[in-house]
């Protein structure tokens, strides 16, 4: 169950949690949550995610998506389990 290949997934769903019981929080006791950091930080996070966006897009190439996967057969012939009449000739 906790395989090292679910660790980020096992990450997200503790800072949404997180995140929401912050919110709930807040919406429940009528507190105003207020940023008082660092205004700069909001640009350096903001270049990052751009820059790592960009990264994946230009690195991965054309490996992924796959633009053939699941060509051939009619999702509901894959549903189904059975072939098309395109498979069949």
């Amino acid at each position: 169950m906790f395989d090292r290949e679910n660790a980020v997934g096992y990450l997200m769903i503790g800072l949404c949690t997180l995140a929401g019981g912050i919110l709930l929080f807040s919406i429940l006791t009528g507190t105003e949550l207020r940023y008082t950091g660092p205004g700069w930080l909001a640009a350096v996070i903001a270049v990052l995610f751009i820059g790592a966006v960009l990264y994946g897009l230009f690195t991965s190439g054309r490996r992924w998506p796959d633009p053939l996967t699941g060509r051939g057969r009619r999702w509901w012939s894959r549903w189904r389990g059975r072939q098309d009449d395109e498979d069949r000739r």
